[in-house]
């Protein structure tokens, strides 16, 4: 289902929920209930037709016996196909002995939402909260629910307000008067995770259910989104009847704005702290305090406040925005953070130290290699600056090194501030150099000067490849404005073209027999070239190359080199043409976009297909 179809039947869907609510809920729990329909049908059928089989085994006799294999195999895959095991989420798990004051307020919770049983509560790294719940029995549900806490998150808040949060999120799961709405919301989320994981089962029995699930999950999912909406100012209400009106506000608020100081400010100054430090000798999670934002200028909060409040509920995602959630609550936006020692202290207790070096401790680990890279890059960077200003004025350089320079400044040497004030100078001596307006523009857009709104537009016009940046950078700089009509407009294009970008990738990430392919066009030194690489390498024994002809930006060729490893007598080796294709992608330069296959064993059948077209073997 298209961006456009999926809109399209939210809005259908939406009429008809304020039309007539009750018809619309009974035809959600219909269309529910097909899914299981369909999916008992099927195993239905298997197992008739498996019983039958058994039964006729004295007038058939041997044909009864194959035809038992027969009916029995695909049953069975059908069966392991619909036991899908998701793998459970990961996180430090937290007990009652290590954070009774956690599971005090989870139980009074839980209690009074006639919520179920979590079955583990996980600390993450993450900036977030929220149930995850697994089923034990694939589709057919017994579900294991998890609690996952992020450490920044409780960290951001105080104990009243985390516990707003926590009953919005128990109230996902409550057993109350909205029951049957939290299982559609609850069940949307886990056929969407089941597909996802279902989709990329090789059990050929499984064709039975696939596409069917491939149609009916977005459809589920778009028909049942008003419902879910809903259900989330349903779990608003729940934390607003637990807690206070007050806390559901602050907290609201707060994770807003934390979020905004987390990425525009705080991980940007980790991460820019790689430019100078050799090693990251940083402990960003221990470090990490809320009371920091208060030292920010008041004017820069309130823009985060208004960026925020100035956001409209869209179909991109099922929670409403803030404005929206604090209407429906009665409530004002107030940003509150905790005092120091006020949140994290008492819900986690004393080891909350040790949780955090261990969050410390494999944030280093896992950018190390990158933070090396990046300091690596920042130091021939400012050499290259160096080498750049001993030639003379940098707005006397040629075109190239001008940007070249004006790029440096920005990001490792002398700071924004210059690097755009050599920007003005650059656009107004070369003014039709659309890499330079760009630059140019997409920096007064992010500092929020409409001034960059008409080169940026300008470049788009002319430059499609620009166009994905281009409308997020419009996009938020009218988010940043409260002009809700235009960044609807730059929004609506960054999704257009990031659907389009999608669907050529998956284009030119796999080979159809339905697609068509012709001669590589590449000249004979191309060629030659190629086919020396390789040479290289030994286990190699026939290789084609054609170009597919694709529907997606069809001026920019996509290659196909199938290959083969194995002689006629010996058998195929999976793992070994594998990493043959490895091989290949690491040691051989091939022309442009190409798609490297092994043509055997299961890919056999495109052997012919490129065999056939003329020219294409090259080895």
């Amino acid at each position: 289902m298209d961006a456009a179809t999926f809109e399209s039947l939210i809005a259908r869907s939406e009429k008809l929920a304020a039309r007539r609510p009750t018809q619309y809920r009974w035809g959600v729990f219909a269309l529910a209930a097909l899914g299981y329909f369909y999916l008992a049908l099927v195993v239905t059928l298997l197992l008739a037709l498996l019983i039958g089989s058994v039964a006729s085994v004295v007038y058939l006799k041997a044909v009864a016996i194959k035809l038992f294999f027969v009916v029995g195999a695909p049953l069975l895959i059908v069966l392991r196909a619909l036991w899908v095991r998701l793998p459970p989420p990961t996180g430090i798990v937290l007990t009652r002995a290590s954070s009774p004051d956690l599971y005090a307020i989870l139980d009074e919770l839980r209690h009074r939402l006639s919520a179920p049983r979590l079955h583990q509560v996980l600390l993450t790294p993450d900036f977030n909260a929220g149930i995850t719940q697994l089923p034990r029995l694939g589709l057919f549900g017994w579900h294991q629910n998890y609690l996952i806490i992020g450490l920044p998150l409780i960290k951001a808040l105080t104990v009243e307000q985390f516990q707003a949060v926590l009953a919005h999120e128990l109230g996902h799961l409550s057993r109350g008067h909205a029951r049957g709405a939290n299982w559609i919301y609850r069940l949307r989320v886990i056929w969407q995770r089941l597909d996802g994981a279902f989709s990329q089962t090789s059990h050929w029995g499984s064709i039975l259910v696939r596409p069917f699930f491939k149609r009916y999950v977005p459809f589920f999912a778009a028909a049942s989104f008003p419902l879910a909406r809903a259900n989330e100012y349903e779990a608003d209400a729940a934390s607003l009847r637990i807690t206070s009106a007050r806390s559901a506000a602050q907290a609201l608020t707060s994770v807003h704005i934390v979020g905004t100081y987390l990425a525009e400010r705080y991980w940007p100054s980790i991460q820019a702290a790689a430019k100078d430090a050799p090693q990251p000798a940083f402990a960003p999670f221990r470090d990490f305090a809320v009371e920091g934002i208060k030292n920010l200028p008041p004017e820069e909060l309130e823009r985060w406040l208004q960026t925020a409040l100035g956001k409209q509920t869209s179909h991109a995602d099922t929670h409403p925005c803030l404005a929206d959630r604090l209407k429906a609550l009665g409530v004002r936006a107030e940003f509150a953070p905790p005092p120091a020692a006020g949140g994290a202290e008492r819900l986690l207790g004393p080891s909350l130290p040790q949780w955090e070096n261990s969050f410390d401790a494999g944030w280093r680990a896992h950018v190390q290699d990158t933070w090396k890279k990046i300091h690596e890059q920042a130091q021939a960077g400012r050499a290259r600056i160096v080498e750049l200003r001993a030639k003379g004025d940098p707005a006397d350089l040629d075109e190239a090194s001008a940007l070249e320079f004006a790029n440096l400044e920005e990001e490792v040497g002398a700071g924004a501030d210059a690097a755009l004030a050599l920007r003005r100078i650059l656009v107004d001596k070369y003014p039709d150099s659309l890499p330079l307006r760009f630059v140019f523009a997409r920096q007064l857009l992010q500092r929020g000067d409409a001034a960059g709104v008409a080169p940026m537009e300008s470049v788009l016009e002319r430059t499609p490849e620009a166009v994905l940046p281009g409308a997020q950078l419009l996009w938020n700089f009218y988010l940043r404005q409260n002009d809700t009509a235009r960044a609807s407009h730059w929004q609506q294009k960054f999704m257009q073209r990031a659907t389009v970008l999608q669907a050529a990738r998956e284009e030119r990430g796999k080979l159809l027999l339905s697609d068509s392919v012709v001669a590589h066009q590449l000249t004979a030194e191309e060629v030659s070239a190629l086919t020396v690489r390789l040479k290289t390498i030994p286990d190699l024994t026939r290789v084609y190359l054609v170009r597919k002809l694709t529907r997606h930006f069809p001026q920019v060729p996509m290659y196909v080199l199938g290959f083969k490893s194995a002689r006629w007598w010996q058998m195929h080796d999976a793992a070994n043409a594998h990493a043959l294709t490895h091989r290949i992608r690491q040691e051989v330069q091939v022309p442009g976009d190409t798609l490297i296959v092994s043509i055997q064993g299961s890919n056999s059948r495109f052997a012919d297909k490129l065999r056939h077209v003329k020219g294409s073997r090259i080895l």
